[in-house]
């Protein structure tokens, strides 16, 4: 038995170009805040396996990222 293979071709966007700027922007900003809320839960219950430390790690390169993003 053989199987067919399917080839996909990517969309074209129909978005302007300014929010397909934004986009980077927008996905890091929520990032960092849903590492924000994570982070208060550990905070809450308490934190075993050392999470927060690498929750901390990833916020710091968010950051930095969305800094770059937003120089250009």
């Amino acid at each position: 038995m053989s199987a067919k293979l399917l080839t996909f071709q990517p969309r074209l966007s129909a978005r302007p170009d300014a929010m397909k700027r934004h986009l980077p922007q927008d996905f890091m900003e929520r990032h960092t805040q849903v590492s924000s809320v994570a982070i208060d839960g550990l905070l809450e219950s308490g934190d075993p396996d050392d999470v927060i430390s690498m929750l901390h790690r990833q916020q710091s390169w968010l950051a930095m990222m969305q800094d770059r993003l937003t120089r250009g």
